[in-house]
C-alpha cells in the first residue's frame, strides 16, 4: 500500500481571492449569473477557453458565456470538472510548448478573469495532465497524466485531497500491472474508486484507492547536551553551505484495476472519454470503435472483461466525427464532446443507432473535455 503523502503543495500564484468576489473591484475580476445546476461548461483547448452553455435544450452557435483571455492563463485546456464548493478546476497541458498546469477558477466566474490559484504540473508530479474528476464528498481530485521521464511508469494516475485548499498528494499510481496506457478521461464511481479510459491499449479499467495508512505521530528525540564550539583559526577553511534537502516524491504504486473492460467483444478502440451515470451505466467516448469509427459505447453497470456493449450511438446522423468526452445528466440526458465537428451533442435519454442528436451546441474551436456544474 502506498504511504499516504502528507506534504502540502502551495499554489504557485493566487489571484486575489476576496476582490473576485465584487467584480467592481477589478477589470480582471467577474463573476458571471447565478448559473443553474448543470450548466454545461466546455474546454476550448484551440482557443484557450472554457465554453459555458446555460441553455442546452436547442441547437446554438456560439456558448452563452466563456472564460477566456490572457489574463486566465488557459493553455490547450483539456479535461474540467467542479469542487464541492462549486469551483473550476482546468487540466491545461500544450504539447506544442510542453507548459502545464492546474487552474482554478471561482464559482461563477466568466470573462477574462484572473485564476483563483495556479498550480505548476510539475509541482504536482503531473507533466502532462489530461483528465481531471473530482469526488466532492471527500474533496479529492483525481487527475491522468504522462510521465515521459519515468520509464517504469510512464502513464500515471495521480490522487490528491483538496481539504487544505491547496491539492496534496495521496495516491500516485502506475505500473505495468496498472494497464494505465495513455490514459485520458477519467470519473469518480465513489470516494474511493476512479474508472479510466486508456487511449493506448483500448481498455476502460476502474482503480479502487488503498485506504490511506494513518500518520504516524513521532516519538519525541531528546535535545542533546550542546557541544562547545572552538574558536576557528584564521586559518580555517571555510564550511560548505549543505545542499537543500529534496522535496520527496511517491513512488507509483502498481496497482492492478480491480475491473477492466477489455477485449474483441467491447468494441474499443481509442477510448477518451468515460462517465459513469447515475443507474451505474457506464459510458465511453471513442472516436475510433472496431468496426464502428466514432461512438459512444455503453456498458451494463459493473461491466468487467470481454464484454459487448448494451448500446451504441453511431452513424452518419448522429454528427460524432471524433468524440472525445461524454456525460450524462440527472434526468438521463447524453452529452458528448466531439474534437472533430467543434461541438457538443446532447442525445435524449436511451439514444441507441444511428439517431440524430436533439441539440447541437458550438464551441467555436477544438473541444477536449465537458463538465456540468454541480
Amino acid at each position: 500500500m502506498l504511504r499516504r503523502l502528507t506534504l502540502g503543495l502551495a499554489a504557485i500564484s493566487v489571484a486575489v481571492a476576496v476582490a473576485a468576489c465584487n467584480s467592481s473591484t477589478s477589470t480582471n475580476l467577474n463573476i458571471g449569473p447565478n448559473f443553474a445546476t448543470s450548466t454545461l461548461y466546455a474546454t476550448n483547448s484551440s482557443l484557450n477557453a472554457v465554453a459555458i452553455f446555460s441553455s442546452t435544450t436547442a441547437s446554438l452557435t456560439a456558448p452563452s458565456f466563456q472564460i477566456g483571455g490572457a489574463s486566465t492563463t488557459l493553455n490547450a485546456p483539456q479535461y474540467l470538472d467542479f469542487d464541492s464548493a462549486g469551483n473550476l478546476w482546468v487540466a491545461n497541458y500544450n504539447a506544442n510548448t510542453g507548459s502545464s498546469s492546474i487552474l482554478e477558477f471561482q464559482s461563477q466566474a466568466t470573462g477574462n478573469v484572473l485564476p483563483y490559484a495556479t498550480y505548476l504540473g510539475y509541482t504536482l508530479a503531473a507533466p502532462e495532465p489530461r483528465g481531471l474528476t473530482i469526488e466532492r464528498a471527500q474533496n479529492l481530485m483525481a487527475v491522468t497524466t504522462l510521465n515521459p521521464g519515468s520509464t517504469a511508469a510512464p502513464s500515471q494516475l495521480l490522487v490528491y485531497s483538496l481539504g487544505s485548499g491547496s491539492p496534496a498528494l495521496e495516491d500516485a499510481i502506475g505500473g505495468p500491472s496498472t494497464l494505465l496506457n495513455i490514459p485520458t478521461g477519467a470519473d469518480f464511481i465513489s470516494g474511493n474508486a476512479v474508472i479510466v479510459a486508456n487511449s493506448g491499449d483500448a481498455t476502460v479499467a476502474t482503480y479502487t484507492l488503498p485506504s490511506p495508512s494513518p500518520t504516524p505521530v513521532p516519538t519525541a528525540t531528546p535535545v542533546p547536551t550542546a557541544t562547545p564550539v572552538p574558536t576557528p583559526s584564521p586559518s580555517a577553511s571555510p564550511t560548505a553551505s549543505p545542499s537543500p534537502t529534496p522535496l520527496p516524491t511517491a513512488t507509483p504504486l502498481d496497482l492492478p484495476p480491480s475491473s477492466a473492460i477489455v477485449g474483441s467483444l467491447t468494441d474499443l478502440g481509442s477510448p477518451r472519454g468515460v462517465t459513469v451515470a447515475s443507474n451505474g451505466a457506464i459510458y465511453v467516448a471513442d472516436p475510433s470503435a472496431v468496426g464502428i469509427g466514432p461512438a459512444v459505447l455503453v456498458f451494463a453497470a459493473n461491466a468487467n472483461g470481454n464484454v459487448a456493449p448494451t448500446a451504441i450511438i453511431a452513424g452518419s446522423s448522429t454528427g460524432l466525427i471524433a468524440p472525445s468526452d461524454v456525460k450524462v445528466d440527472a434526468s438521463g440526458n447524453i452529452y458528448v464532446a466531439d474534437s472533430g465537428a467543434n461541438k457538443i451533442f446532447v442525445f435524449a435519454p436511451g439514444a441507441t443507432g444511428n439517431v440524430a442528436p436533439k441539440a447541437s451546441l458550438s464551441v467555436g474551436g477544438t473541444v477536449v473535455g465537458i463538465a456540468l456544474s454541480p
